[in-house]
């Protein structure tokens, strides 16, 4: 299993919450929460030679339906 441990490294402004084992991006500001998802899978994938994909037990947190259906359609 991937930890991404340097992923901030990578100046992506892609962060790691090390407690709870998660990427997460920050509060947007130009880009959406969508485009962020986007640049995070990328950020893992150049830096790491990692896909990222959502399984059966993705934990969705704090995520509205319209972006959660968003970055499921997206894949």
């Amino acid at each position: 299993m991937q930890t991404f441990d340097y992923i901030y490294r990578a100046a992506a402004e892609v962060g790691r919450d090390n407690k709870e084992k998660f990427l997460f991006s920050p509060k947007p500001r130009e880009w959406t929460y969508f485009t962020w998802y986007k640049h995070i899978i990328q950020t893992a994938k150049e830096e790491y030679n990692c896909k990222l994909c959502l399984v059966k037990e993705t934990k969705w947190t704090n995520i509205s339906d319209e972006l959660k259906q968003q970055i499921k359609e997206g894949h």
